[in-house]
């Protein structure tokens, strides 16, 4: 549960995980890896054909859709008590990326694809996790896909001032 205990005695939970190899070819194909958001899995995978049918049928890619803790039925706590004070400080960016690279290693054992590429897509927050997942472990997702990803968008941030997408649209739309 906290991959930064530097005890040793961190507790483990269920992540629940989707794989899909209708069109992987174990001999090329890379690891397609999709960086789950707020929800339950099966809702982001039935909606993501472009992953699923198009990119995968292209480059005979295995597909593996991960759920994000604290969504979905991926829960460290019992659902009721997960999101108390004492509970939620394991619902963190970092606790999940970490949660995806561990993820991505299993895999790669499992499937024997060790030497496969393992790019990360997502969209939204997904497409934020995909961007800093890659930057935060390189030796472990070699590409990403960043859709609709503001992962430079923060109130007071000087790299994206809050209403610079606004005034370009406005000005845009003039």
């Amino acid at each position: 549960m906290d991959h930064f205990d530097a005890d040793g005695k961190s507790t483990k939970f269920q992540m629940r995980y989707l794989v899909d190899d209708t069109y992987w070819d174990p001999e090329t194909g890379p690891i397609l890896f999709y960086a789950g958001n707020e929800g339950d899995i099966y809702s982001f995978y039935d909606n993501t054909g472009f992953m699923t049918e198009t990119i995968a049928n292209e480059t005979k890619g295995l597909i593996v859709f991960a759920e994000h803790r604290y969504f979905g039925v991926s829960y460290p706590y019992d659902p009721s008590e997960a999101f108390t004070p004492e509970h939620n400080i394991y619902l963190t960016v970092e606790q999940t990326m970490a949660d995806y690279a561990e993820l991505a290693k299993f895999i790669r054992t499992e499937y024997q694809m060790e030497d496969k590429a393992c790019v990360v897509f997502g969209g939204s927050y997904g497409g934020m996790l995909a961007a800093w997942i890659r930057m935060k472990y390189p030796q472990t997702f070699q590409g990403a896909l960043a859709a609709s990803a503001p992962f430079l968008y923060f109130k007071d941030a000087p790299s994206a001032p809050e209403f610079e997408y606004a005034t370009i649209a406005t000005e845009d739309f003039s």
